[in-house]
């Protein structure tokens, strides 16, 4: 994936895909043409409908490395983590972080599941493990990266947990994980993850993911089927799902690894940066892995700084949040660093 395929990094420093991922040249091409179809065709536009979303099943099972029947397009987060709790028991114990994505929290706290709650901190997992070892947790359900502090869980903890506690019941938000890193959902610890394909798919809206485990269709007594039959009540946005086949199959043509090790190089070297200058919270200095996604420690004065030169980012909390995708370089950082220091 060339530069020129992103034509808004012309006009700006991009800093903030944990917020909404850029929509590609070649992307918006493929949309206006598959939109043609319609135009142009009427009624034959919808006859490969359903042929389109077996590919995009197929698609997104081969690259999260999960089963093609356990894999579903959804229209988003919101509406796949429901879809997934209206299922369980609501007299499960769920343990959630607190300020975690609130359509994640709402999803449960608008059921009556059991709600077990602890804050976010620098050393979550010893956390986590301390409350599920002294009391009765049935689900965990966790942002893989925090939105608002770009924390990202240990996964190779989630799997000793997991071993440790196999009727556990793992859910993951992955809509700031999923297109920013590398994941094979079968060899993972989760039961369930979704996520929008607004952010880091880079796959435009009206779509997302939903990956199931069959642990997770025994402990609900369904069958893939009849969450494909739930989900798939009435008609899909055709061109939102095209439009996440097509994303995901541009990742595969152009070496998704190799993309993913440039931004995580460009991240690790941002961290090292931010810290040497005070700029990020001590935390997130002594964690040995985090996400892409940074809150530097400034005011509004800081924002409106960075939106007069150009740099694309967010308020959150205290701070602003900017965050490295793979179509961003070192010359990205630099200018980030200079307008700070000035």
């Amino acid at each position: 994936m060339t530069l020129e395929n992103y034509p808004l990094l012309k006009k700006g420093t991009y800093l903030n895909t944990a917020y909404m991922g850029l929509m590609s040249l070649s992307l918006s091409n493929y949309r206006r043409d598959y939109e043609q179809g319609y135009l142009n065709q009427g009624d034959s536009y919808k006859f490969n409908a359903d042929n389109l979303l077996s590919d995009t099943h197929v698609n997104l099972s081969n690259f999260f490395g999960s089963k093609e029947k356990n894999t579903f397009v959804i229209p988003n987060f919101s509406t796949g983590i429901r879809k997934i709790t209206n299922y369980l028991p609501f007299n499960l114990n769920v343990l959630l972080i607190k300020d975690d994505y609130p359509s994640l929290v709402n999803a449960f706290d608008e059921k009556k599941f059991n709600i077990d709650s602890i804050d976010i901190q620098e050393n979550l997992e010893l956390e986590i493990e301390r409350r599920i070892n002294y009391k009765k947790i049935d689900v965990l359900a966790i942002s893989i990266v925090q939105y608002a502090s770009g924390l990202l869980i240990d996964i190779n903890f989630l799997k000793k947990l997991k071993s440790q506690y196999p009727d556990l019941i793992i859910i993951g938000d992955g809509t700031q994980f999923l297109g920013a890193h590398n994941f094979d959902f079968n060899s993972s610890p989760f039961d369930v993850v979704a996520a929008s394909g607004y952010k880091w798919l880079l796959a435009g809206f009206g779509n997302g993911v939903l990956i199931i485990s069959d642990y997770y269709l025994s402990r609900i007594k369904k069958k893939a089927f009849d969450l494909h039959d739930d989900i798939f009540t009435g008609h899909f946005n055709i061109l939102s799902v095209a439009s996440l086949n097509f994303s995901i199959k541009n990742f595969q043509k152009s070496d998704f690894n190799k993309l993913i090790k440039h931004k995580e190089k460009l991240s690790e070297k941002a961290k090292k940066i931010f810290s040497d200058n005070c700029s990020i919270g001590e935390w997130v200095k002594n964690r040995k892995k985090h996400s892409s996604i940074f809150i530097l420690e400034g005011n509004r004065k800081l924002y409106k700084t960075l939106i007069k030169n150009k740099i694309y980012c967010v308020q959150r909390g205290k701070g602003v949040r900017v965050s490295f995708h793979f179509y961003n370089t070192d010359k990205d950082l630099d200018k980030l660093i200079r307008v700070i220091k000035q």
